[in-house]
């Protein structure tokens, strides 16, 4: 008796997870592995204190994004603005605008359509290091990856 329910247990856990997997098929990311889609979503771009342009350091990272867009051509993706702290409400506003079209533009010019892509601007909301230091300043001027 015991056998026949561990049995039926792992034949459920199986459907489970077969179902899991043909899930994932159906939101047009073909052939990408969890470690990639999580990789795409964690991995921000920085940026220097009051600038917009991309830093020579995070042109591969970018790279990498695109090379999964177009991997993915269904795959749609929000570019979150951020900054820190520092300044006006309004000036990291537009400097958080600024920065998430400066992706768009990369991405863009690497291929990407700027149909699949929208920009939002969070200013100095929602940072991801609360701190009142460089090294967390450093944290929050950054673009992040959402997929829609």
């Amino acid at each position: 008796m015991k056998r026949v329910f561990f049995l039926a247990a792992l034949a459920l856990c199986l459907g489970l997870v077969v179902v899991g997997c043909r899930s994932k098929t159906q939101t047009g990311e073909v052939g990408v592995s969890d470690a990639e889609r999580l990789a795409f979503l964690n991995n921000h771009v920085y940026f220097d204190f009051d600038r917009y342009n991309i830093r020579p350091d995070q042109v591969s990272l970018i790279n990498a994004k695109a090379g999964y867009l177009k991997i993915n051509t269904s795959a749609r993706v929000e570019l979150d603005g951020y900054c820190d702290e520092r300044g006006t409400e309004a000036y990291n506003n537009a400097l958080a605008d600024r920065r998430a079209k400066s992706v768009y533009n990369y991405l863009v010019d690497q291929g990407i359509s700027g149909t699949r892509m929208v920009t939002v601007s969070y200013g100095e909301e929602n940072p991801a290091d609360p701190g009142h230091n460089e090294a967390a300043w450093a944290k929050n001027r950054r673009v992040e990856f959402v997929l829609q």
